[in-house]
């Protein structure tokens, strides 16, 4: 069968309105238009719905069966209609993001309060884990937008710039650098070093040696988190180098931030999504928000 909506509407509405002429002013059609609709629709169903007077319309036995099915039908596409159109406006929806977990507890989480105050009717769901988790949650279809530093996509996740990051040192509150503002990469040889991604390790390791061949990180301690990262650190375990965004949680660890010199270092962060997937009303809508704030 071949049913249409337009037949099914203007069945409804001839069966509500026990006229062709009627029917025809309410959908803006003419009387013959609407007569050939449900005359098209009879011939798909093979079945004859109105009984045709001079000056009546009445509905067949077939058409009083059939007519709640229509209506029911024309329901759900209203529905599906308004359901559209309140995802086009953010009046409902929910918005699916991925974030490193420090990144999502501050940056991200003073874009989100933002957004849900723009749009209260959106439902929030943050994926929060390390900075190597961010591709990988994306491609599943588990986030619809991640957020995080440079890393390798593959061809089915794409990414577009969002802004640079300040990468700092952290060092103990009781370390001998923590009076210090600044420090340079030739004073850091023989520390020993805390890091949270391999990734991010041979990131620096290539832009040290890139600047001079003599400067090296000294492994210490690896962990999944930055969070653990920081504990340690503040435990008198080493230094790290982490993204300036982690500053708030100076107090919380015992730990100071220091400016790097020599090379001075600036991590890029992206938007990621899955190629050739059209965004959400709600995505859209937060991605430019974190632009704007960027």
């Amino acid at each position: 069968m071949n049913l249409t909506l337009r037949q099914m509407r203007a069945f409804s509405v001839v069966a509500r309105s026990a006229s062709f002429t009627l029917a025809a002013r309410q959908l803006h059609l003419t009387q013959s238009a609407v007569s050939m609709l449900v005359q098209q629709l009879e011939d798909e169903l093979g079945v004859k719905l109105f009984d045709r007077a001079r000056n009546a319309v009445t509905l067949t036995e077939a058409g009083q069966q059939l007519l709640p099915l229509a209506r029911r039908m024309l329901d759900d596409l209203r529905q599906i209609e308004e359901g559209a159109g309140d995802l086009r406006s953010l009046k409902s929806g929910v918005l699916r993001v991925v974030a490193p977990q420090l990144m999502a507890c501050t940056w991200v989480a003073g874009v989100l309060a933002r957004f849900e105050q723009a749009h209260p009717q959106v439902g929030l769901r943050i994926v929060d884990g390390s900075a190597d988790d961010i591709v990988g949650t994306v491609r599943r279809g588990d986030a619809e937008l991640g957020i995080g530093p440079e890393r390798a996509t593959g061809e089915d996740v794409t990414r577009s710039f969002l802004m640079h990051v300040p990468m700092r040192l952290v060092c103990a509150a009781t370390h001998a650098l923590a009076g210090r503002e600044a420090v340079q990469w030739r004073e850091l040889q023989g520390e020993r070093w805390v890091v949270y991604s391999g990734d991010f390790s041979r990131y620096v390791q290539e832009r040290l040696h890139a600047h001079d061949a003599s400067l090296s990180m000294q492994t210490a301690t690896e962990v999944r988190y930055l969070t653990t990262a920081l504990a340690l650190v503040g435990a008198g375990l080493g230094v790290a180098m982490v993204p300036d965004y982690a500053r708030s949680f100076a107090a919380n660890f015992g730990i100071r931030f220091l400016a790097l010199r020599a090379p001075t270092l600036n991590r890029e962060f992206f938007v990621y999504q899955r190629r050739s997937l059209a965004l959400s009303p709600a995505a859209q809508a937060f991605a430019q928000m974190l632009r704007a704030q960027a």
